[in-house]
């Protein structure tokens, strides 16, 4: 009886790699923590991984848990066409197919992914010209996968920005254009530190509500801002946003004391919904939940299937469990905007 094995070592390097795994076979792998969940990452290419690291860089710390890892293959395919190198803007290209529990990523020739997200695993073929840019393949590709697997794994999201201040939140939501990052900026002198500019999540964890941020340390800002910051404008570097261009600041690398870079246990939350007015002071007024859920609305995450919309709306109705919730008007003046946002930590009665 012919012992197979050997066959196959003795045949296998001889015969044709018609499908090319055996040049795909994923040669290194990188483990990181996203909310302290693990997610291993394989490839057969040494490089594309620090796109993982990139990542992570980007969620708030959490200790590790006991929960099953999510997992992520980037396969690098060396030959076939080249396209050349990839766009800095490549993000304008990037379309994106779903149904159920599936996402199709296509990423305009330069690769595309499969990811099934009720099992938390994606497989992306990339050309070897975007392996080579990390930072670009974290921007287009992992950043979208990890927020959907956390999104369909135990966490609701908000846009808006969240800071801390004495372990307590503020959340600033505003439509875009309103001023919100321009407001957390102005704060970060005042005593607070920046978990999120762009979105926080909320999950559950210990019989406890804890909050989180992506991306945290960070900031962006349109370019007529700049003049107003120039102590962050000399660091700042350009990023592509979809439809515009803004100005990425590092908090977190000019000064770690301005960035809260973990999750934190949700105690109490003043939650503020920003309007603009061309008045000089600021101005706080109540605010009813019936009033602030068309906003939340259209500025979370759902999917579209009843179980998934209720599990993520429902968690944002525990945040509200512990939120005070205002209107802010904010006006020219900076020091009055400090002025009244100090406001909301008055004692409640």
């Amino acid at each position: 009886m012919p012992d197979f094995n050997d066959f196959y070592r003795e045949y296998n390097g001889r015969m044709e790699d018609f499908w090319s795994r055996r040049a795909n076979a994923p040669k290194y792998e990188r483990t990181i923590h996203i909310f302290g969940r693990l997610v291993t990452f394989y490839s057969n290419h040494l490089q594309v991984l620090d796109s993982a690291g990139i990542a992570e860089r980007l969620y708030s710390f959490a200790e590790h848990n006991e929960e099953p890892a999510w997992r992520v293959v980037l396969t690098v395919q060396e030959t076939g066409r080249s396209l050349g190198v990839p766009p800095a803007r490549l993000i304008d290209q990037v379309q994106y197919a779903g149904a159920d529990d599936w996402l199709s990523i296509d990423l305009a020739g330069w690769g595309h992914c499969f990811a099934d997200l009720a099992r938390g695993e994606a497989h992306a073929i990339l050309a070897a010209s975007l392996a080579e840019d990390p930072e670009l393949v974290s921007q287009v590709l992992i950043n979208t996968i990890l927020t959907n697997f956390i999104t369909r794994h135990g966490y609701s999201m908000l846009h808006a920005s969240a800071l801390v201040k004495d372990e307590q939140v503020l959340l600033l939501q505003a439509p875009h254009g309103t001023g919100k990052s321009t407001t957390a900026l102005r704060l970060l002198s005042n005593g607070y530190k920046l978990l999120s500019d762009s979105m926080v999540y909320i999950g559950e964890r210990d019989g406890a509500l804890w909050l989180g941020g992506f991306p945290i340390g960070r900031i962006k800002l349109r370019e007529d801002m700049l003049p107003l910051f120039p102590e962050y404008a000399a660091g700042a570097k350009t990023e592509p946003v979809r439809d515009e261009t803004k100005h990425r600041v590092e908090l977190d690398r000019l000064d770690p004391e301005l960035a809260c870079l973990d999750m934190i246990p949700i105690q109490r939350v003043e939650y503020c919904l920003l309007e603009r007015w061309d008045k000089t002071h600021s101005q706080l007024e109540s605010l009813s939940e019936e009033e602030l859920w068309p906003e939340i609305m259209v500025n979370s995450l759902h999917y579209d299937t009843p179980e998934l919309w209720n599990e993520n709306l429902g968690r944002i109705k525990l945040l509200l469990e512990h939120a005070s919730l205002h209107r802010l008007h904010i006006g020219t003046s900076e020091s009055e905007i400090l002025k009244t946002v100090d406001e909301v930590w008055k004692p409640r009665t």
